[in-house]
């Protein structure tokens, strides 16, 4: 970013976040809440502690949780606080370091499955220098890493520059620049990317590029230089279609990071699956152990073939969400459209996000589809080889275990037959010597004269 010099003043300066949180899964549809739904109003207490609000803001967690649980189902644009008529929770606090009177409002709302919060900042009646901007964004308190709002975010800043003859581009760089002197944050800091006109004055278009919805720093400087403009702003008929394009396009940045993390996973699983492939050719040649190795493969390659076809599905249900967001985008783009005065607007640049960013998501995804599909057969015809080479070894080991039981069982029904006739004839001989040695014959003598035979 340019680092124009922090001169010219600036009257009523209003700094708005516009936060987004999904409350419900946007996939499956789910009526239950996701878990930290609430972190939004959670993010509006710890602000009001920060900030020391009066009165605090303790409570308002607590109040929108109940007024959450009465309302479960799905409406497109549902005001959640309601109390004494009041659709705003307002506060006061003052600034620091320059001690300013500062107002402020908290406005939130339910679009669909996305919980919206609108947390303003003004310094009325007053006229401040542009380096003064930062007490709207005390210590980079409403920076993305310090919401951390799933979707992503968008700051807007509305204010009327004072006696300035200069060129509005150089000031809305310079406002931008002021957001961030207080804030000792390290972030990649936003850059000019679009400008046009809305209800007649110009509008900047900031960014960071960053992928990360808690890193993306989306900002937009909208100078009052048209007499009209305020009373158009005043009246808001322009909000419900500015903050629900910007809920879309939040939408469909997230959608895509979350496409671009599941691509990167199932990228790394695809090269485990190269791996094996690699190390099929270099089977081991012993059965049992080529056995033992393609065993252990069966039981691991389909658990990562099941996990790589889900983050396939995933990017699959991503890919229609982003459709059908970029179809609501263009919507309310034409609903803004038609709230802005026609004839000297130019809204152009928030076309551009369809026609140029969008496309290119669009078309990654396709080409990441297309790379992964791939993927998926390999892991199928993989598992299919591998199954089919363990049936043909273990038939074989079988096959030979049968034949080895076979030729056991004639080894031994032989060595039964040859030492049954062993024993017998081990028995007439042992029989026939019993007799021989009962009563052995000695030759004659005059003590013993020749007996009889017997």
């Amino acid at each position: 970013m340019n680092n124009p010099e922090l001169t010219g003043k600036l009257a009523n300066p209003k700094l708005t976040l516009f936060a987004f949180h999904l409350c419900k899964n946007l996939a499956k549809g789910d009526k239950q809440p996701v878990d930290n739904s609430d972190h939004l109003w959670q993010k509006c207490a710890a602000l009001g502690y920060l900030l020391q609000t009066n009165p605090q803001l303790d409570s308002l967690p607590e109040k929108l949780s109940n007024s959450n649980s009465q309302n479960s189902q799905q409406i497109d644009y549902l005001e959640l606080y309601q109390s004494d008529g009041d659709r705003f929770v307002s506060f006061t606090t003052v600034s620091q370091p320059d001690k300013l009177s500062l107002e402020g409002e908290i406005y939130p709302l339910q679009l669909h499955d996305t919980y919206a919060l609108d947390f303003t900042l003004r310094s009325p009646n007053l006229t401040l220098e542009i380096n003064q901007l930062s007490n709207l964004n005390f210590q980079g308190c409403l920076l993305p890493c310090e919401i951390e709002a799933s979707l992503g975010q968008t700051l807007l800043l509305f204010a009327k520059p004072v006696d300035f003859a200069g060129n509005y581009q150089n000031l809305a760089v310079a406002c931008v620049e002021a957001l961030f002197l207080d804030s000792q944050i390290e972030q990649p800091k936003p850059y000019l990317i679009g400008e046009g006109k809305l209800l007649g004055s110009p509008i900047f278009e900031f960014d960071n590029s960053q992928e990360d919805p808690k890193l993306k720093c989306h900002i937009l400087v909208w100078l009052d230089t048209d007499e009209k403009t305020s009373e158009i702003e005043e009246l808001g008929s322009y909000y419900p279609p500015l903050i629900n394009l910007l809920c879309c396009r939040s939408k469909i940045l997230y959608v895509y990071y979350k496409a671009h993390r599941c691509n990167e996973e199932a990228r790394k699983l695809y090269s485990q699956l190269e791996e094996k492939v690699a190390e099929f050719s270099h089977l081991k040649s012993d059965r049992e152990q080529r056995l033992e190795q393609l065993e252990g493969w069966l039981a691991e390659l389909p658990q990562i073939g099941l996990t790589y076809a889900r983050y396939l599905r995933d990017i699959e249900l991503h890919q229609t969400t982003i459709e059908t967001n970029i179809a609501n985008y263009s919507y309310w783009l034409k609903k803004l459209g038609n709230c802005s005065a026609q004839h000297i607007d130019n809204l152009d640049f928030l076309q551009q996000f369809v026609d140029g960013s969008c496309q290119i998501f669009q078309k990654q995804i396709k080409v990441n589809m297309s790379y992964l599909t791939a993927g998926k057969e390999l892991f199928q015809q993989m598992i299919e080889t591998i199954r089919g080479i363990v049936e043909v070894d273990a038939q074989k080991q079988q096959v030979e275990y049968e034949q080895n039981e076979r030729e056991g069982d004639r080894n031994l029904q032989i060595t039964v037959a040859v030492v049954g006739v062993g024993i017998g004839v081990a028995g007439v001989v042992s029989s026939s010597y019993t007799l021989a040695v009962d009563k052995p014959w000695a030759p004659p003598s005059f003590q013993y004269p020749l007996p009889l035979h017997p």
